[in-house]
């Protein structure tokens, strides 16, 4: 599968994430009990994984996996992500990822050119008592890692093919803790990928396989460029005009239908445009503007003194460009506009809980990316029934 669609459908992983095949779940053979606890379970010791995909030579997408060293803990020997528990030191389940990653197959994120792009399912595992959230990246080279000694025997780079859904299955069984259990197993590169990695290989090829609605629009026989055929994107920014209302609602009604009914009330709205396609959008106001009920504040006793932050209502741009550095561009020029108007501070928030929504994993990785830093989390007025995570730019 060449990288260049990976790179479009990672960046574009729908809200409902499909479900992995269901014959790489475990089963007891032993019992009436038949399947282990859902991996819907909220508790146990956070963790995380690095899901990272990045092109070879040939421009086919690949995927990072270790070979775990014969003596390292309850999965010793097995098949997984680079990943691991998290560290108090740890902002998020990127850090945690990155991380571990790090330490256990030297991976440099500025060498690879590596983004993160969101996440799959947080997965329970039952046994070892881990909640795992795994952090899906893309690298726009491949990785030049190397295994820690003692700890990872091998590196492995399967190709995306194994796990898509038409990829061959195995069934094993064998004795876990006194249970007999049977499970399905992708044969990869030599090795025998099984149990949370392999449902977690699962989710993502199912994700992979399913066509965006931008996409079947595209002919059978049309070729995708190799990623050095990749033709740069530099689109033009302006300020939108009461005309262009027609453009920004179609944009949104694909992006976000429930954006397009009830756009927030901004100060001005930024667009960027491709060969006269609209590609992206971005809206501020003042954060001490009136609002209505439809659109609570939030973040009740957080003062700016002597201050007068903005803030970024919203920022948008279309699945099949991200990655070409479009949300930076809207997003320095969303500065600029605001410093020119005498703001101090530009404020966005995103979703505190990666839970929730798998992409507040990327969002929260752009603005960090991007000069914001975390400002305060909301856990007592709520967007949406979840907490918010504001984070602010300054404008200085």
């Amino acid at each position: 599968m060449r990288f260049e669609l990976v790179r479009k459908r990672v960046a574009a992983l729908p809200r409902e994430l499909p479900a992995a095949p269901a014959i790489l779940t475990p089963v007891r053979l032993d019992s009436a009990e038949s399947r282990f606890p859902a991996d819907a379970s909220r508790r146990g010791r956070p963790a995380a994984v690095l899901v990272l995909l990045f092109p070879d030579a040939e421009g086919q997408a690949r995927v990072l996996l270790t070979a775990r060293a014969s003596n390292v803990g309850a999965h010793a020997g097995e098949v997984s992500f680079p990943g691991g528990s998290a560290d108090e030191s740890d902002a998020d389940p990127i850090a945690t990822a990155l991380r571990e990653a790090a330490e256990e197959v030297g991976l440099d994120p500025a060498a690879c050119g590596l983004r993160v792009t969101g996440a799959l399912e947080v997965f329970a595992l039952t046994v070892s008592g881990f909640r795992i959230t795994p952090v899906v990246a893309l690298a726009e080279r491949r990785p030049d890692c190397r295994a820690a000694p003692g700890e990872v025997a091998r590196i492995v780079e399967a190709p995306v093919e194994a796990f898509l859904p038409d990829a061959p299955v195995e069934l094993e069984e064998r004795v876990i803790r006194e249970r007999l259990i049977r499970y399905g197993v992708y044969p990869i590169e030599g090795e025998r990928v099984w149990g949370a990695t392999a449902r977690m290989l699962g989710q993502l090829g199912a994700a992979l396989a399913t066509e965006p609605a931008g996409e079947r629009a595209r002919p059978a026989h049309a070729e995708l460029p190799a990623p050095t055929d990749r033709a740069p994107i530099d689109p033009a920014i302006r300020t939108a005009a009461q005309a262009d209302e027609p453009a920004i609602n179609a944009f949104l009604e694909t992006l976000a239908p429930e954006l397009a009914h009830s756009l927030p009330a901004a100060s001005a709205t930024l667009l960027a445009e491709d060969g006269g396609r609209l590609v992206g959008l971005a809206t501020w106001a003042p954060w001490g503007r009136a609002r209505g009920p439809e659109e609570p504040r939030g973040f009740d006793g957080l003062e700016f003194a002597d201050e007068d932050p903005a803030e970024c209502t919203l920022l948008a741009v279309a699945p099949d460009v991200r990655g070409h550095g479009i949300g930076r561009r809207l997003s320095d020029v969303t500065a600029a506009a605001a410093r020119s108007a005498g703001c101090t501070h530009l404020i966005a928030w995103t979703l505190a809980d990666s839970d929730v929504h798998p992409s507040a994993i990327a969002t929260r990785a752009f603005f960090r990316s991007n000069g914001f830093t975390d400002l305060a989390v909301d856990r007592r007025i709520q967007a949406r029934g979840e907490d918010r995570l504001l984070l602010a730019r300054d404008l200085d």
